[in-house]
């Protein structure tokens, strides 16, 4: 954490667009654009001759004209400073694409070692590309200022945050498409570190009929925090974690993450979350299943204590009817670790073949093999 000064404040900045103007290459053919965007600004150091200085860049979404980016921006904002002017562009990833077009689909009968290889890679579909917030986890790295241009905004950061319309604000492209733009205090609670977790789905209700009814659903799941705009009398989530999709699955196994605590819950473990379970689909719109409202507390407190299969501290994800009068239960959640931990444990852990969930060390596929409080 940064030392700040009195009149100095950290901010964080959420993105998403709509109805971007397509511009992938085969277009024609049913492709479609892979955004990621850039804020830069000429104001954040003074001894860069004016040059653009690159705040922090989005993860590049594929095959999607409707991004929620999950990768939010932090920076500085000093309200002393008379103007703090960004300008955010939207690209077109086209080395990404590239990639990916040369995969295709593998079933459960490749193997363990092809499978852990193949999830680790993104597929086609809305959801299913890796989306991660790590740095190591990062698609931006496939990003280049050749990518083609979607939309450019100037946006004054003073402006946003003073704003009578809102904490978030519209802009029209002039290509086309409309991008929000999300501004607010990033510190809002006492509670620092990383969350350390993994999460199981169990019974994932199976949408999916495929040919002769023998297929399953693509889960993935994406976890977004609740944002009250109090001058708007409006509440929004903004998607923070999007997990890799399994393939034709209904007891996946997700990859364990770690996610900062201000960007996922403004450092206050008792923010309100929600986790999203989504099918991922290779042509058209994923399909959602269902949700549940959380708290970073609520899942620490609900870790499995009985295993990998432990329904009775699961989550329950579930799905209302439009009258509210029906609830189907669409999944459960089971957790495997939810553990905050300091920025240097993390980069000690990073080495780590195994994790410690609780009083039990599980190893990478959930299986316990000590139960042993020393392991900690």
């Amino acid at each position: 954490y940064c030392l700040q000064s009195i009149n100095t404040m950290r901010v964080q900045i959420h993105l998403r667009a709509e109805k971007l103007t397509n511009l992938a290459r085969g277009k024609y053919l049913g492709r479609r654009s892979s955004p990621y965007c850039t804020i830069i600004s000429k104001s954040e150091n003074t001894n860069t001759n004016n040059e653009n200085v690159v705040l922090g860049r989005t993860e590049v979404i594929h095959a999607n004209t409707f991004p929620h980016f999950t990768k939010s921006v932090i920076i500085e904002y000093d309200e002393e400073v008379a103007w703090t002017h960004l300008k955010i562009t939207i690209r077109d990833c086209r080395a990404l694409r590239s990639i990916i077009g040369g995969q295709r689909r593998r079933s459960r009968d490749d193997g363990e070692e092809e499978q852990q290889r193949i999830a680790r890679k993104p597929f086609f579909g809305l959801g299913g590309i890796h989306n991660n917030t790590d740095d190591h986890d990062d698609n931006s790295n496939y990003c280049s200022e050749n990518d083609p241009i979607m939309g450019e905004v100037d946006v004054e950061v003073g402006e946003l945050l003073k704003s009578d319309n809102g904490k978030e604000q519209k802009f029209e492209l002039s290509t086309g498409g409309t991008l929000f733009v999300f501004i607010t205090e990033s510190i809002q609670g006492t509670d620092r570190g990383v969350l350390d977790c993994q999460i199981r789905g169990l019974d994932v209700k199976n949408i999916e009929s495929g040919l002769l009814g023998l297929g399953a659903v693509d889960p993935y799941f994406v976890i977004s925090k609740k944002e009250n705009d109090t001058k708007k009398g409006t509440t929004r989530h903004y998607d923070v974690y999007r997990s890799e999709h399994v393939h034709d699955i209904i007891n996946p196994f997700w990859k364990p993450f770690q996610i900062d605590l201000e960007r996922l819950c403004n450092n206050d473990v008792h923010k309100q979350l929600k986790i999203t379970v989504w099918d991922q689909q290779d042509r058209g719109e994923d399909r959602w299943l269902g949700e549940k409202d959380t708290t970073v507390a609520e899942m620490m407190r609900h870790v499995a204590k009985r295993g990998n299969a432990d329904r009775e501290s699961a989550l329950r994800v579930e799905a209302r009817s439009e009258k509210g009068d029906k609830i189907d239960l669409r999944a459960l959640l089971v957790i495997l670790k939810a553990d905050v931990i300091s920025a240097n444990r993390k980069m000690k852990m990073a080495n780590e073949d195994s994790v410690v969930i609780c009083s039990g060390r599980f190893d990478t596929v959930g299986v316990m093999i000590e139960n042993d409080e020393s392991s900690r």
